[in-house]
């Protein structure tokens, strides 16, 4: 037996949209009520499965990024000695802290929303839904460049973004438009033949119908990096006439690297780390090789 096509075309339709458009309106409002100075700079705007057109149905929270862009963060580590004094003569130590700017966006988000609907977590602020407005994860953050060469004609870098946990004080780091350009990118048609998004969204689906059944814990396969590892698959697996072909190539592929140890390599989808690894952004790939089993023996009894 195996999942029939026409159930994975059904998984392969994107999930609703204007819930998570009006829960980004309301939050950026909330905010901008707030009586800023003239040389404060702030953007807001979805990272995750919907900006990436991932999201499936029965997604049930968005997550909003808050990035201060007065200040940011920057990694030199690859420039020269002389590109390094160049960049110190041209700026200056930072007039504000993210610190306190995200001390008034929490302060701002309780006046709009009330106390008991705010949760302030170790990487983010839940802002708990209520009708039309879905549950919200706040990051919020200011911009980080990661330097590949400097001069003051020409900064070339890698823009991400950058936080500081709430409860354990560490630094992370993240690259949330890289990785919306290189899914973007991956989807094209002379790459995938704009078959790499609809496929995210079969699996993912594929995944929650395998925790409803049992076959595996809600935690061990989370979506970004199930969406990763999608992306480490070959771009001519998805030229195939039906998703279950698709599907099949994915999975025998995903086998294959298991087996041989060319999954140890995959990268994140943003291209800037490995996917496996020890690290709290990284996936333990023993818990990869248990989905990969797992998804395996259900497309086999389904």
């Amino acid at each position: 037996m195996a999942i029939p096509e026409k159930q994975l075309q059904t998984w392969s339709h994107q999930g609703a949209v204007q819930s998570s458009a009006a829960t980004h309106k309301s939050v950026e409002s909330c905010i901008e009520k707030e009586n800023w100075n003239d040389d404060i700079s702030y953007v807001t705007y979805l990272q995750g499965s919907y900006p990436n057109y991932t999201n499936i149905y029965g997604n049930s929270d968005v997550d909003l990024v808050v990035e201060f862009r007065s200040i940011f963060s920057k990694n030199l580590s690859a420039l020269t000695e002389s590109q390094k004094e160049q960049f110190n003569s041209d700026y200056s130590d930072a007039k504000y802290s993210l610190a306190a700017f995200k001390k008034v966006v929490i302060k701002q988000l309780k006046e709009c929303y009330g106390e008991n609907n705010i949760d302030i977590g170790n990487k983010a602020i839940l802002v708990k839904g209520n009708g039309g407005r879905l549950d919200c994860d706040v990051v919020v953050c200011n911009p980080y460049r990661k330097y590949i060469s400097y001069s003051p004609s020409s900064k070339n870098y890698i823009e991400g973004i950058l936080f500081q946990t709430e409860k354990t004080n560490k630094t992370i780091i993240n690259y949330p438009k890289v990785h919306l350009k290189n899914g973007s990118i991956k989807n094209q048609q002379g790459n995938t033949g704009g078959n790499f998004k609809p496929t995210v969204r079969v699996l993912k689906n594929i995944k929650a119908s395998m925790v409803d059944k049992v076959y595996i814990s809600k935690i061990l396969a989370p979506s970004y990096f199930l969406e990763c590892l999608i992306y480490n698959s070959d771009n001519q697996n998805f030229i195939n006439n039906t998703f279950s072909e698709i599907a099949v190539a994915i999975i025998n592929q995903f086998s294959r690297d298991l087996d041989n140890g060319n999954m140890e390599n995959y990268l994140v989808q943003n291209g800037q780390r490995k996917l496996f690894g020890l690290e709290d952004q990284q996936w333990d790939i023993n818990d990869a090789s248990n989905f990969v089993k797992q998804l395996i023996k259900f497309w086999n009894e389904f």
